[in-house]
């Protein structure tokens, strides 16, 4: 080879291991980078026999990156929905003050007034408790229906959230189509389109595949919501029975509710429409129990005033929204003398038969078949298990998605120590080069001094 051929070689040398510099420089100050995938210049060599950089690659495992967004899915339909029965729990059973609380309250009401049935200050606090459970059980439930909503309107932004990111994927695209197209490194665009990518899935699970142009297609419930530079809006609204529906629009309209199970949409579906439909279902039919239950023992005492036939709380008309409706009879505000304690007219003005059927209802099983502590207990247990499932689901998913996160990061993120030691290799190759051009260089200007 001649010294022009060798000073062709070095500089090819220099400018080749100045190139996968720069890339190695470039991983090391993005590696805390959300998104980043690493680097690497592929360096090929020459026909002349040296080296030159081919191309700046990204070492994406797309299987790896795919697990991982998978995870991320499933922990935030489990983390959602946990955070969701934490609130419903929190309404339907607090510590103290519960509907349960309220209801034995009453009860012990009235076995005080049955020890005690001239007491018109026992009476009173019979009117009181009574007013109490029933604001207790309508409050409790109206707060679960506040519940409800808020629960829908987070789940109308992150569906807002989901078309703004399938939005960004799609323009992604096509601006990666074009970089492509016209021999550019499109890697940042796709560290952006990955990161949406990530963020629909947390959203409600996605599965992208990529094609020979550089786009992806999205799959998603069921449906493809991104396909070449166009994407299929995911919108929502209810059902005749206040559920949640989602559609997804590409060229017809589909219904894609029951696919929606993961990500945080999923979460909020499950908690609403499953788990607080239950909730509510229960609080209503106690509710409508309850009411029933007292008033057919109480329409059969007679009040200190010689009336019967008076019910204590207002007669639900349905079981559905019984929770929410439930109120005091009005006719019995500041009214103790309607109390009706008494099981005849001649046992006035002490009778106490009927105030001690009313105590007795504290133990009795005539709330479909359980006491009313019982009943109102099936209630908070069934709340617990839920919320208790919800909990163990997100600490699997929280362990899964860590060791997703840890594979994802091996495969496609920076490692420090790789750098250094690649930072280390390039420039030794550098300064190899740089000594060939000095070498070549003093050759020369010896060879021109001969002359």
């Amino acid at each position: 080879m001649s010294l022009f051929g060798l000073l062709g070689t070095a500089r090819d040398g220099l400018l080749a291991q100045s190139a996968a510099l720069t890339t190695t420089g470039q991983n090391v100050s993005n590696a805390s980078t959300p998104g980043y995938v690493r680097r690497r210049a592929v360096l090929e060599t020459t026909f002349a026999g040296g080296v030159r950089v081919a191309t700046t690659a990204r070492t994406f495992d797309r299987f790896a990156f795919g697990h991982m967004v998978a995870q991320q899915s499933k922990f935030s339909a489990a983390q959602a929905r946990g955070n969701a029965l934490t609130e419903i729990e929190t309404t339907l059973a607090p510590p103290t003050g519960s509907v349960g609380d309220a209801a034995m309250s009453l009860v012990q009401s009235f076995n005080a007034l049955a020890a005690f049935p001239i007491d018109p200050s026992l009476r009173m606090d019979a009117i009181a408790k009574t007013q109490n459970l029933a604001a207790t059980i309508s409050s409790t439930a109206k707060a679960l229906e506040a519940t409800g909503e808020s629960l829908l309107g987070r789940a109308r932004d992150v569906v807002a959230g989901i078309n703004a990111g399938l939005s960004t994927i799609a323009d992604l695209n096509k601006q990666i189509a074009t970089a492509m197209g016209a021999g550019g490194d499109p890697s940042g665009l796709r560290d952006q389109r990955d990161l949406a990518i990530r963020r629909l899935g947390e959203q409600m699970g996605a599965t992208a595949v990529e094609g020979p142009d550089g786009r992806v297609t999205l799959f998603s419930a069921g449906s493809v919501l991104v396909e070449g530079n166009s994407f299929s809006p995911v919108s929502m609204d209810l059902d005749p029975n206040g559920a949640m529906r989602f559609f997804v629009t590409g060229a017809t309209k589909n219904d894609v509710t029951a696919r929606i199970d993961t990500g945080v949409l999923g979460g909020l579906r499950e908690a609403r429409d499953i788990d607080l439909a239950a909730s509510r279902a229960k609080l209503d039919a106690y509710a409508f129990d309850v009411a029933n239950a007292f008033n057919a023992a109480h329409t059969t005492g007679y009040g200190s005033d010689g009336v019967t036939g008076r019910p204590l709380f207002v007669p639900p008309a349905t079981q559905k929204g019984a929770a929410a409706a439930m109120e005091m009879d009005p006719s019995l505000v500041g009214h103790p003398e309607r109390i009706g304690a008494a099981g005849a007219p001649g046992e006035l003005p002490g009778g106490n038969s009927v105030a001690l059927r009313l105590g007795e209802l504290g133990s009795a099983a005539a709330f479909g078949g359980s006491t009313l502590a019982d009943r109102f207990a099936d209630i908070a247990t069934d709340i617990g298990l839920r919320k208790a499932s919800a909990n163990a689901e997100s600490q699997l998913r929280t362990d899964t998605l860590a060791v997703a996160e840890q594979l994802e990061s091996s495969a496609n993120g920076v490692s420090i120590d790789e750098e250094m030691v690649d930072l280390a290799q390039y420039q030794r190759a550098f300064q190899a080069a740089s000594k060939v051009l000095r070498t070549v260089d003093e050759l020369l200007q010896t060879l021109m001094e001969s002359f």
